[in-house]
Order: C-alpha cells, then structure tokens, then sequence
C-alpha cells in the first residue's frame, strides 16, 4: 500500500502572508497528482526590482537575465529542472521537449523560458569553471518576471512519482512561505585593495602571440583570430555579486545583463552583443565588432567614432563578420537584409554595428542556428574553423563560458521566442577571486601594444564598477 506524505499543517495556513503568496500557496496545496507534467501557476505581482529581490532570498540557486532592449527581465530562484549536457544541440532538443510538458494554471497564455547557454568550446574545462558544463538551461521553482511593464510571479513543479508529491509540494509552499519581499538590495561590498592577477598571460607573451598571428595572416591561413585574456582580482574581504551587477546595469543600461548561479560561482555581465533573437521564423543577428575609446565631449567622442568608418583595420575586422554571417544564413533563409553600418556607444568603448534581420526556412531550429552562428569572427576569428584550430593550440586562456551564449529559450505552443547573448564584458566570481574577461580581434597590421591597452579599456568599465561599489 503506498503511503502519501500529508502536507503539514503549520503550511496550511497563509493568513499572514502577501495576497499573491498565499494564492499561490492555496493552488499548489489542493493540486492533485499530475503525472509526467510540469506543472506552472501566476499572479500579478507589485515588486519592481528584480535584483533585490534576489539578494534578499539567498538559500537557492539563483539566475538573472535582462534583453539588452530592456523589454523582458526574469529572476528565478531553485531548479524545478535543469538539463546538462556535452552539446548544445542535445540541450535544445532537451529543452523543446520539456516545455510540451507544461501545464499552466494561469490566467493568461504562458510562455515558459528556460535560463541557461553554452560554453565557447564544447572541451573548454578548467577548474575555474568546474560546475558549468559544455550546456546547461534551467526552469526555476520560483520566477519573478517583467515583460513591457508588466510584473508576475511564477511557480513550476515537476515529480516523477505520486508517492513524493505531496512532499514536493510542501517544499515549493516552505520556500514560497521563506521570501523575503524587501525591496532594497541587501549586504555591502567591502574588501581593501584590490591586486590585479594577469593569470593567463604576461604582456611578453602577448607580444609573443600577436607575431604567431601575424605570420599565419601572411601565410594566409587565417585572416583574423581574436585573442583574450583573463584578469584576476583576489579579494580580501566581501563582494556582493548583487550590488555588483546592480551598478554595472547602471552604467551599461543598453546591453544584456545576466547572472547564473552554480555552487558557489556566479557568471555575471552586461554583453552588448546578440547572438541571434529569434521569434518563430523571424530571425536578428548582428555584427559587431571593431573598437576605438570614448572622446572627450561630443566633437571628440565623434573624432574617435569616425576613425572606425575611415580606418581599414577596423573596417577589415567588421567586414569579416558581416561576410561570415551572410554566408552561413543565406543557405537556410528566405531573405537576409543587412542595414546600415553604425556606432554602439558604451560606457568606456564604441563599436561598429549592423543589424542583421532574415526569415528562416521552416525547417530550421535553433540546434542548427547555434551550429551555424556559434562562435561568430567576432569572438573566435576567420575562417572560423582556421581560427578555433589556432586557439586551441596556442591560446594560454581557458576560456569556459566566456565568448559562449547565455539567453532564454520558450517553446510553448503559440510561439517560440529565442534571444541568445555572446558572454563578452563578462566575470565569474568563486570564492574570494573575481576573473574579468576581455577579448579583441587581430587582423593585418594590427599593433600588439595598442591591443593590450584595448584589452584594459574592456575591462576597465567592470573594475570602476567593482571599485566604485566597495567600503573601505
């Protein structure tokens, strides 16, 4: 005879809690078993800052995501399921299937998203980066959304078997009853001075590297790789990853900012760069790339803008990946329309950008676009395969998930919405360590020494943050 865990009773009463909370609380109590289903329920919800509200409820793995257009944001807490894998594309097909598993108690149409993304290599290991495999996404237990405006909390339950649901389901109550509401983002960083760590590579071998590509550019095997390397701050004291991120979205609201959490590590950045958006067969990518600082004042802001539309080099590096892109969508497209060439303006840096927009042939999925796509010149180099042969062999870094993707992903039967960004402008915070990451292109002529100084400005917009967040 099997035995069902009764749920207990001091759950059971919701009186003092939040009208959203306990109406969640009450559907999870009285649902009844549902077999091989993820089962989803919502409600409005009044609570505007997604990143305290993660800062003040700690205990459970954690995840953020923001569009770079700032249209959605998703903070989740807990793993109802995850899916690890060696390749992106086994991921994919695992996250498409999970999602025709949900059934939704809400009153509007549900689009469930799985967080998640790759790594730049699938054999990128090291031991910084142990914990996140080749591909990971999640659906979180509790997700707090935001979409044009619009706030929901969101719970998703999955149990394989009848006899531990009620047990499951006392869990989802206990951690629904344990949030801490409080709107303002908890903790402080303090730590004394911070000691950069050039772990991956010395100047001298940098200048080392720069030559080894320059002689395969005349040797016109490769005509473009892009190289990176890590910084490492050591830390002695505290560092709040979630004022951390908070201020660096400050300073870079028009990008995509993202945190995951696995163990005691977390990937947090702000990227300005899209891998691909996809909304059914309505495909956006981009090209980007191409880097000068920013001037002072607008006459020199715009002095410096104009030396990537009149600089070969710099056109060189852009034009390689908007020809790479065109030639790996116009075999599965209908149409692919490149706009005007512009300049994204960041904090610290301005880029070359165009916008790339195509409509898919029918029979193409995402397993393939991120075949297709993944890694882009703009973070491995040209011809691609060329290029990723050389990093593998001379390349001191490591390189895990920084230069991969990291997005949303939603199957749901209306639609499917897809927005995957490069994790560029990136750290992973372990411990007492924080890694800064930064990359940049070589092509033809390109100076080892004003490369190493490019490298520095990508990184510096992350350290003024981290220095700018610390109490002494």
């Amino acid at each position: 005879m099997q035995t069902l865990v009764k749920p207990a009773e001091s759950l059971i009463d919701f009186s003092d809690q939040p009208d959203f909370v306990a109406t969640l609380c009450k559907r999870v109590h009285s649902l009844p078993y549902i077999s091989n289903r993820i089962y989803h329920a919502s409600v409005p919800i009044d609570l505007r800052d997604l990143i305290a509200f993660l800062s003040n409820n700690t205990s459970h793995q954690q995840m953020y995501w923001q569009a770079r257009d700032q249209d959605r944001s998703l903070a989740g807490l807990g793993i109802a399921v995850e899916v690890i894998t060696d390749s992106s594309a086994e991921a994919i097909a695992e996250v498409r299937n999970l999602s025709s598993r949900i059934f939704s108690q809400s009153e509007k149409a549900y689009q469930p998203f799985f967080f998640g993304g790759f790594s730049f290599a699938e054999e990128d290991e090291s031991d910084i980066w142990q914990g996140f495999p080749s591909s990971y996404f999640v659906l979180p237990q509790i997700c707090l959304s935001e979409t044009q405006g619009e706030y929901h909390l969101h719970i998703h339950l999955l149990c394989d078997g009848e006899a531990e649901w009620n047990t499951a389901k006392n869990d989802l109550i206990r951690l629904l009853l344990e949030l801490d509401w409080n709107q303002s983002i908890q903790g402080i960083s303090e730590f004394d001075k911070l000691y950069r760590q050039c772990s991956s590579i010395d100047k001298a071998h940098w200048h080392d590297l720069c030559d080894q590509v320059q002689k395969e550019i005349v040797h016109q095997s490769i005509e473009k790789v892009v190289l990176a390397r890590d910084l490492v701050l050591p830390i002695d004291g505290v560092m709040n990853v979630h004022q951390l991120l908070n201020c660096w979205l400050v300073v870079n609201p028009d990008t995509y900012s993202f945190m995951l959490q696995r163990g005691d590590k977390y990937l947090l950045g702000c990227s300005p760069e899209r891998l691909y958006k996809r909304e059914g067969q309505q495909l956006c990518t981009e090209s980007l790339a191409g880097t000068v600082g920013r001037g002072e004042g607008l006459a020199g802001d715009d002095l410096l803008a104009q030396k990537l539309f009149n600089g070969s080099q710099f056109q060189n590096e852009h034009g390689l990946v908007s020809r790479f892109i065109q030639q790996q969508l116009e075999g599965v497209c209908n149409t692919v329309d490149f706009e005007p060439t512009q300049v994204m303006k960041l904090e610290k840096v301005q880029h070359l950008y165009q916008k790339v927009t195509a409509e898919l042939n029918c029979n193409i999925d995402d397993a393939e676009l991120i075949n297709l796509l993944h890694p882009t010149p703009a973070v491995s180099g040209y011809p691609r395969d060329a290029a990723m042969n050389f990093l593998s062999s001379n390349e001191p870094l490591v390189r895990g998930w920084y230069s991969g993707g990291i997005g949303i992903a939603s199957y749901s039967d209306e639609r499917e919405f897809v927005d995957f960004a490069v994790v560029i402008r990136s750290a992973l915070l372990e411990n007492n360590r924080l890694h800064c990451f930064s990359g940049v292109g070589l092509v033809e002529g390109s100076d080892p020494e004003l490369e190493w100084q490019e490298l520095d400005s990508k990184i510096n917009s992350l350290l003024d943050v981290v220095y700018g967040t610390a109490q002494h």
